[in-house]
């Protein structure tokens, strides 16, 4: 009886050898990076500097770039960084706490990682809370425009301030944290840093600033998981619309109406928007943006005139919850023949708001772009994005859909961060994302490792 036997050469290797030489290399060149983790401020624990400051060292190894909004920028250097507010021209040098303060000239100076905030601009509330940094918050500007669930019970168990009126109080407060989001109105102070998430043209570029907030933080892994998550969400749904394209895209305006008052010399305005991030929110999901070259009118005659072929009214006006408070304030009747008013088309951005009014429109859908898009979607096409889908921001006033209210009570977990409302439109059954690049899974580094050992199994080549 033969007996198999395995091929021996002594001065060529033999492929099973050649399979086992390779994995011994690969175990031995991942020891330095498993026993001896390269010093970086985001290996360090919460609240602890550096010990021993080294000038050759990277302490900032997670990074962001940025790729789409256009009025912030970051620059990395290896103990600090340099944020920049475009808009506002301010500078902030982030310093590694335990290394040096060697910034350049006219920035505002902060040690990293910050560890208490105070928030006068309610988009930073979203920010944050996605980033899994609500505990940092302390001082809130309002307690009335709160949207956060989370926020809210923090607030009512006496974790967060809210912010005093008094001038004295006020400036205890702020002094007893480490920077105050928001205050643009307040460039002069030491401690402000001014933000302008909602000012940035495009839906993904304001979903970016997540990265803006990342830094002071050293949180810049999280801020790429979440934007490029979003983004990945945002693409597939804009390619869903491509695939159910509508032989008739319908119109939609975004109006809003502004009583008389001494800001606008006792004169009412009828206005149409031009914001670049709603006509990209528009477009994406498969409707036309109705644009004029008169944006504001001062009667209603000429403004309906103007919005007379329009097949859906988004109203921003900020005090209208219904739809007889609608008409009144357009000068619309139930009986006119306008599309909008036809097709029951009239939609406003108070779908859901804190108890007191205060409105996710304004927190979570600046950040949350796929599942704003997705509501959208909905919008102009109410077969998509799935049959039974429930619009979060866009409520139809005309068929009196009803406003859901925000509450402590819908904090489940006070500790967890918050997650975008979004479907996972890779999951929808009608989208089919297949071959078209949108969603991609990223090779991981044991995805190449497995490419390497079959390559070597498989090769002719010896390794020695």
């Amino acid at each position: 009886m033969s007996r198999l036997t395995l091929p021996i050469n002594f001065h060529e290797m033999s492929v099973f050898n050649q399979y086992f030489v390779a994995i011994i290399c690969i175990f031995f060149l991942l020891i330095p990076s498993v026993l001896v983790p390269e010093v970086s401020a985001q290996n360090l624990p919460t609240g602890q500097c550096v010990t021993e400051f080294k000038a050759d060292n990277d302490y900032f190894t997670d990074k962001v770039t940025v790729e789409t909004a256009s009025l912030f920028s970051i620059e990395y250097f290896n103990h600090y960084k340099l944020v920049t507010n475009k808009q506002t021209q301010e500078v902030f040098g982030l310093y590694q706490c335990g290394t040096v303060n060697d910034l350049p000239a006219n920035v505002k100076p902060f040690p990293v990682s910050i560890n208490s905030v105070a928030v006068t601009d309610t988009s930073s509330n979203a920010f944050l809370d996605m980033l899994g940094l609500r505990s940092v918050i302390k001082v809130l500007g309002s307690a009335d425009l709160i949207s956060s669930p989370c926020i809210q019970y923090a607030k009512d168990n006496g974790d967060i301030t809210i912010l005093s009126t008094n001038e004295t109080l006020n400036a205890i407060e702020l002094g007893n944290v480490d920077l105050i989001f928001g205050a643009t109105d307040a460039a002069a102070d030491k401690k402000s840093v001014s933000v302008s998430s909602s000012n940035d043209p495009g839906v993904l570029n304001r979903v970016e600033w997540i990265k803006f907030y990342s830094v002071f933080f050293n949180a810049e892994s999280k801020a790429n998981e979440v934007y490029g998550k979003i983004k990945s969400n945002y693409e597939c749904f804009k390619n869903l619309v491509g695939k159910n394209t509508l032989s008739n895209k319908p119109v939609v305006a975004w109006v809003a109406y502004e009583a008389p008052s001494e800001f606008n010399q006792n004169t009412a305005a009828y206005k149409i928007a031009d914001a670049m991030y709603k006509m990209q929110l528009t477009e994406d999901a498969g409707g036309v943006y109705f644009n004029s070259t008169t944006l504001s009118y001062s009667n209603s005659v000429d403004f309906l005139k103007a919005i007379e072929n329009v097949d859906i009214l988004i109203d921003e006006t900020f005090v209208a919850p219904t739809l007889d408070d609608v008409y009144k304030n357009f000068e619309l009747t139930p009986n006119q023949q306008y599309k909008f008013i036809k097709n029951q088309a009239i939609y406003r951005e108070d779908g859901l708001t804190g108890p007191n009014d205060g409105r996710d429109w304004f927190e979570n859908a600046v950040v949350m772009g796929d599942a704003l898009l997705e509501d959208m979607i909905n919008v102009v096409n109410p077969k998509l994005p799935k049959s039974d889908y429930q619009r979060i921001w866009l409520r139809n006033v005309a068929k009196n859909e009803p406003i859901k209210i925000s509450s402590s009570n819908n904090c489940s977990d006070l500790n967890q961060p918050s997650f975008s409302k979004a479907d996972d439109c890779s999951a929808l059954p009608s989208v089919s994302v297949k071959g078209d690049g949108v969603i991609s899974s990223t090779p991981t580094f044991f995805s190449y490792l497995i490419a390497f050992v079959i390559s070597v199994i498989f090769s002719n080549i010896s390794i020695i």
